[in-house]
């Protein structure tokens, strides 16, 4: 955590200060734990009841909503607050991964004599590294976590305790892999005879996070992708040869099943689900608990089981409503 003024915030966030600049920042709080010392973001009206009693030292908040906060607290006013808080949050806290440790690889792990890591790379007690891995530079390696043959991973990823990563799985620079994640392991793919051989890949870009307990399986044939930039929950389930574009954001329980093509831009509510083998198009973003059943060949938000545009299913809904109540 890094200590700053409420005068250096606020002119790294082009903000309009209303209030004393001068006191220090120790660190952020909601509005209805903070205490003098503590930065806090005021960002939605539902938070109206904290705002009116915050103790914090600073807020950020939207001119809008300035009035609502004591007369004792800082304000500092900006265009967007969400964003503003964000940055904020990165000023105060530069490494809120887990704190890195230094290089070298400790002497429970298990290195394979193939495997090749940098010299600037980090593996954890009881990890496993296995034939031909290749370890890129400033890689940390949690403990418990599995890496097994032919799998690379690129500079400046993370690998969280317990992790695995499997089947030749090819991971990009700066990538995050959250606790007990599964990368690479066999796919559902099956027949009247059990579940076919899954000999391709996982290949993850450059950027992107996988949360705790996620699983990528590896494709039937070729390469189950992952693009640049993209952000998965916890829980999430990708199946096998699934291609998803960049940038692509997928919360919590959701899960696609194989085949299924995810354009760039996409964003997957919570518990949706996305059948084998259709589209979705760039900049789509389908709704908490829905199916996508058919292939979404036109960007726009999407809602409900079957998913069909939210509008229409707005619409049909208000109609049945209507209907009922004559």
């Amino acid at each position: 955590m890094t200590e700053t003024t409420i005068k250096a915030l606020a002119e790294h966030l082009d903000a309009r200060v209303l209030g004393s600049d001068d006191a220090l920042i120790e660190s952020a709080a909601s509005l209805d734990t903070a205490q003098p010392g503590h930065l806090s973001a005021y960002l939605s009206p539902q938070w109206r009841a904290a705002a009116l009693t915050t103790q914090a030292s600073a807020v950020i908040v939207g001119k809008a909503s300035a009035s609502d906060l004591p007369a004792s607290v800082t304000r500092l006013v900006v265009d967007a607050p969400r964003d503003a808080w964000a940055r904020a949050l990165r000023v105060l806290y530069p490494r809120a991964t887990p704190i890195k440790l230094g290089p070298g690889v400790h002497p429970s792990a298990i290195v394979e004599p193939s495997a090749t890591i940098a010299t600037d790379a980090r593996v954890g007690a009881l990890a496993y590294v296995g034939d031909n891995v290749h370890i890129g530079a400033a890689v940390q390696v949690g403990s418990g976590a599995r890496i097994e043959d032919g799998s690379r991973i690129g500079a400046g990823s993370l690998l969280m305790p317990n992790c695995v990563v499997i089947g030749g799985s090819i991971l990009g620079s700066d990538v995050w892999i959250g606790p007990g994640a599964v990368i690479g392991g066999f796919g559902f793919g099956l027949d009247e005879n059990g579940r076919l051989p899954h000999v391709g890949r996982v290949q993850i870009g450059d950027r992107t996070t996988i949360g705790a307990n996620a699983c990528v399986d590896r494709s039937t044939i070729d390469e189950t992708r992952i693009g640049h930039d993209c952000h998965i929950d916890n829980l999430v389930q990708i199946g096998h040869n699934v291609i998803i574009g960049h940038g692509v954001v997928i919360c919590g329980q959701a899960g696609i099943a194989g085949g299924g093509r995810i354009g760039d831009g996409v964003v997957i509510g919570g518990q949706a689900g996305i059948t084998g083998h259709v589209s979705v198009m760039s900049s789509s973003r389908i709704a908490a608990q829905s199916g996508v059943t058919r292939t979404l060949d036109t960007a726009g938000d999407y809602s409900g089981h079957p998913a069909e545009p939210n509008r229409e299913r707005l619409r049909r809904m208000a109609k049945l409503k209507r209907l009922t109540e004559e």
